[in-house]
């Protein structure tokens, strides 16, 4: 018989998606069904107040969705929002994408580094996934690859998330000197992609060398596991 998860939103993903993103589409077991859940309420967390905002979003439809026969919640988002909420009021399994794959690194290797296409504006996000995560000690640096004033330019077709989807040159240029940089100068042995809309990158990077943890992806995939324990 085959289990249900219910995808929670797409993530900080600057364009909305009306289908299962495709990486987790083309991920999914045979014996699961990846099913998108809409998180109407949700903005973008660019200050600790949208965030917590954002968290009520997710947990009001993580709640909805446990109540429709699903077997387990996956937070699609490396910003984990209503995660442990969720945890403490639902029944179901519920994984979230930036928990598991700082895990995953803090378990795979002594130290990490996140790079992320946001600016440091955003850090708040992730010293509350390393903080909630217990991972903050092997965190060894954040990479932010664009400026704070660049987020008003986000609703234009040609922004800096755009360019990094489609893997412009510019882009993964800046993409790879972050990753080496962390690597070669702070000593980080994993690089976590710092948000599931980097996924387009991530083969890339892996294809060249880079040890890199993709979160869309590793943490769907952690969600199946939970499941066939």
């Amino acid at each position: 018989m085959s289990k249900r998860i219910a995808i929670l939103g797409t993530g900080d993903a600057a364009t909305p998606f009306d289908r299962v993103p495709v990486p987790i589409s083309e991920a999914a077991g045979e014996n699961f069904v990846p099913v998108l859940v809409d998180v109407p309420d949700a903005v973008f967390p660019d200050s600790p107040a949208a965030r917590v905002e954002s968290e009520a979003a997710y947990v009001s439809a993580g709640q909805a969705a446990a109540l429709e026969d699903f077997d387990a919640l996956y937070v699609n988002t490396v910003g984990d929002y209503g995660l442990q909420t969720l945890r403490d009021t639902v029944h179901v399994p519920v994984v979230g994408s930036g928990e598991t794959s700082l895990r995953l690194a803090q378990s795979s290797a002594n130290s990490f580094a996140i790079v992320t296409i946001w600016p440091p504006s955003l850090r708040f996000i992730y010293d509350h996934i390393l903080d909630a995560s217990g991972t903050s000690g092997q965190c060894c640096a954040i990479h932010f690859l664009s400026e704070d004033e660049e987020l008003g330019t986000l609703e234009r077709e040609d922004n800096f998330v755009a360019d990094m989807k489609a893997c412009r040159a510019s882009s993964m240029r800046d993409i790879r000197a972050a990753c080496r940089s962390a690597m070669d100068e702070q000593g980080a042995e994993i690089i976590v992609l710092g948000c599931t809309c980097m996924q387009p990158v991530a083969d890339l990077l892996a294809g060249e060398g880079f040890p890199v943890i993709e979160p869309m992806v590793a943490g769907y995939k952690f969600t199946e596991l939970l499941l066939n324990i």
